[in-house]
Formats: structure tokens, C-alpha cells, sequence
């Protein structure tokens, strides 16, 4: 696979992760209690955010890449 398909398949995924967080946040909002950060709604969210943290990441490798190799 290029780095380009990559790079979009990635893409696709931080997408889907951006619209995941606006409606897990919409609806558990008043559920999140920054001073009770140990119940299963932070659990998700905590996991869905290294799991985005580690697509930004690995995006910006593959655009290094791809810049590199122009």
C-alpha cells in the first residue's frame, strides 16, 4: 500500500473518531465528572482518545513521508 492510500485510510479513520467524540459528548456530557474520572464513560472516552492520538501520529509520519519523497 502507498503512502497516499495510507494517509487517506487514516484520514478516514480520525474522521470517524472526530464525529465519535461530538456524539459521545453531546450525550454524556452532564455524565462526565472531571472530579470522578474513574467510571465507564471516561474509560471509553480516555481509550477512543489514545486511539485518536495514535492516528494523528502515524498521520503525521506518513505526510513527512510523502513530503520527503516529492
Amino acid at each position: 500500500m502507498d503512502y497516499k492510500t495510507q494517509r487517506h485510510d487514516l484520514l478516514m479513520k480520525k474522521m470517524k473518531l472526530d464525529k465519535f467524540f461530538t456524539m459521545y459528548l453531546d450525550k454524556f456530557d452532564k455524565q462526565m465528572d472531571s472530579e470522578n474520572p474513574n467510571t465507564a464513560v471516561w474509560k471509553l472516552f480516555k481509550q477512543k482518545s489514545t486511539e485518536y492520538n495514535k492516528i494523528s501520529q502515524e498521520i503525521r509520519n506518513i505526510e513527512y513521508w510523502i513530503n520527503k519523497n516529492v
